[in-house]
């Protein structure tokens, strides 16, 4: 059984999953209440499905970008549940998380997209290589103005766009997709089958070592 931790953002997302579906998922809203939410929203699914934290078996996290005090929460807990009950961790990108929502498309580049506070926005590059969305370039911040400039190709739009960033998006018609809010909605299932399908093949993090990945950024993203 795996437990999926989204904290990246204001945006917290938890799922369980056993390789076959999706048992819980939940997503909701929490500026600043990271620590307060997480372990009963955890408690809750648990109870839930019916299981227990001895049912575990591998731990999935958002690892970043994202923001400061969210990861290092959502990092906190699911390093705290590994090593204390023996887990496996596997951690994956929060652009990652977003880009899996969507099938791949060869005539599309794709532009994942976070707030990063001070107006900005943290976007994660991706492209079609060997039939899946992987990351193209370096992720980057940029403003909703430097972002438009940089869409010379039709490409694929997602994550936390508002509307002030659709509509200013939207006047390329040209060569920006725009997803929809609810394909744009991180959710943790994804997380769930990225992180057991790379668990299944081997793959692992290391609770003792694995740290959030931030932007390169001296203020912090909100959340």
């Amino acid at each position: 059984m795996l437990l999926a931790i989204d904290t990246a953002t204001r945006k917290i997302g938890i799922a369980l999953y056993d390789g076959v579906q999706v048992l819980h998922e939940a997503v909701w809203n929490t500026p600043f209440r990271h620590t307060v939410e997480l372990i009963p929203a955890i408690d809750q699914a648990l109870a839930g499905a019916n299981l227990k934290v001895t049912d575990l078996d591998v731990i999935a996290l958002t690892i970043g970008p994202g923001s400061y005090t969210g990861l290092r929460i959502g990092a906190a807990v699911a390093k705290g549940l590994a090593l204390s009950r023996r887990l496996d961790l596997v951690a994956v990108s929060t652009f990652e998380v977003l880009s899996a929502a969507f099938p791949a498309d060869e005539a599309l580049r794709m532009a994942v997209v976070i707030e990063a506070g001070r107006s900005r926005l943290g976007v994660g590059w991706f492209e079609v290589q060997e039939g899946a969305w992987q990351p193209s370039e370096e992720a980057e911040l940029l403003t909703a103005e430097e972002l438009s400039k940089k869409i010379r190709v039709p490409t694929l739009i997602c994550g936390e766009l508002d509307y002030e960033l659709r509509k200013l998006l939207g006047r390329k018609h040209k060569n920006v997709v725009l997803a929809t809010p609810a394909q744009s909605l991180r959710r943790p299932a994804y997380l769930a089958e990225l992180a057991w399908a790379r668990w299944q093949a081997g793959e692992r993090s290391d609770p003792e070592t694995v740290a959030p990945v931030y932007l390169q950024t001296n203020e912090n993203i909100p959340g």
